[in-house]
């Protein structure tokens, strides 16, 4: 049966029209202010035992209705666990049909669905936490008291699945970063594999309620500065040889697998985000891996995958669509080469570095010679070349007589010297 919640009281809709907000109309009074009138109206239909279709619509075109903090605009289907916001009060929609008995599932059933975070933890602070969903790309900001998962509507994160605890998990920020505390009887999992009550978080992990996952994001811990020795006396150091620089490693560790560059014109042409992880999210939103601050872009517009037999692109219903070779994807594409992708109105392309690559690039072609002919047309040149340069001269060829003289006066003058001392 759907009911809508109010503080600590709880009304049924019955089937037909549930009037919304206060006064003798009202079905659902929220403040006790006969002012504000009716609001909004819930439709339902559908019969009975669980078959029943709620959906909410403004009582009149200026009424002030939010439904998960949005403004509601068009009649809206409700979903169990979507809050209503109405004359700044917030009412919880349940369906009980969607919160009955908690069903066990054994970990081997839903161990297939696991995904991993590549790469080494990055450790966060307790600032700035948020949980993603890989389903819907939906956002959840983690306040200060933490964020509650399951499948009761009061909880912050409702998955609405009968092997979800009604209160499953609890998300809270403590002074290591933020950790995931496991309330349920079928278990948290995180990066693929459970945990024993409690865990630490860290950057990009997946954590996964039932088989609904959300990607947790925080600020990054601040790094601590490494104490640099105190520099020796000029005197005291003896010359040393040059030792080269080792070479420079990713800030997080981990290498790029892939690349994506702006090609559109204008200031942002040529710019490049790295991939290194084998999921990346693309969007409009800060909480997206590759975050693209144009207008033309969703909030999440897509995901890039790197699958068994190579990367795939996916959109995942962006407004303004995904391109690949100029061509709309309806659902997703495998990669090939160094394909040109489009996002919105923002042209890039894909290049991967885990496969692919042209291994030919900067080597020279090498064409085959026939060395018979080589040695024929080189043996002719080279006798000529030898019959025209001159022949080497003997060893003193070249000295002037008048040298040889002087040489011989000075031997006779130094033997008569030495015949008249004696």
């Amino acid at each position: 049966m759907p009911v809508i919640k109010v503080n600590d009281l709880q009304y049924a809709l019955r089937p037909g029209q549930n009037r919304l907000g206060d006064g003798v109309d009202a079905d659902v009074r929220v403040d006790g202010d006969a002012a504000l009138g009716v609001q909004a109206i819930v439709d339902v239909a559908g019969g009975t035992g669980g078959n029943e279709q709620a959906v909410i619509r403004r009582a009149a075109e200026g009424s002030a209705v939010r439904v998960n903090g949005v403004p509601l605009v068009d009649p809206t289907p409700l979903m169990h666990g979507d809050k209503v916001e109405i004359g700044g009060k917030e009412l919880l929609y349940s369906d009980d049909s969607k919160a009955g008995a908690t069903q066990y599932v054994s970990q081997s059933d839903v161990a297939a669905l696991a995904q991993k975070r590549s790469g080494p933890p990055r450790a966060t602070a307790a600032t700035g936490g948020r949980l993603v969903s890989l389903v819907d790309g939906k956002e959840y900001t983690i306040v200060e008291g933490g964020i509650s998962i399951g499948r009761d509507a009061s909880c912050g994160v409702v998955v609405a699945q009968n092997e979800v605890s009604r209160k499953h998990a609890e998300v809270a920020p403590v002074e290591r970063g933020y950790e995931v505390r496991d309330f349920s009887a079928n278990g948290v999992f995180v990066n693929g594999e459970r945990i024993e009550t409690t865990q630490i978080l860290s950057r990009a992990d997946v954590i996964r309620v039932g088989t609904e996952e959300f990607r947790f994001y925080a600020d990054v811990a601040a790094a601590i500065p490494r104490s640099v020795a105190p520099a020796a006396p000029a005197a005291a150091v003896s010359p040393v040889p040059a030792v080269p620089a080792p070479p420079t490693v990713p800030v997080d560790g981990r290498p790029v697998l892939a690349l994506l560059q702006i090609t559109n014109e204008g200031p942002s042409k040529g710019q490049e985000y790295d991939i290194r992880v084998p999921l990346v999210h693309v969007g409009r939103g800060a909480h997206n891996d590759i975050v693209v601050p144009d207008d033309s872009v969703s909030d999440t517009h897509a995901k890039i995958q790197r699958r068994d037999d190579g990367w795939y692109v996916v959109d995942v219903g962006s407004t303004n669509g995904t391109y690949v070779g100029g061509q709309r994807l309806t659902a997703e594409r495998k990669l090939e080469g160094s394909p040109d992708l489009r996002f919105g109105g923002v042209k890039m392309i894909f290049r991967p570095r885990d496969g692919g690559a042209d291994t030919n690039k900067g080597t020279r072609a090498i064409a085959s010679v026939d060395r018979s002919k080589l040695r024929e047309t080189v043996a002719p040149a080279t006798l000529q070349a030898a019959a025209t340069t001159p022949a080497s001269k003997p060893e003193g060829q070249g000295i002037p007589a008048w040298i040889w003289g002087v040489v011989a006066l000075a031997v006779a003058g130094a033997a008569a010297f030495f015949l008249l001392n004696r």
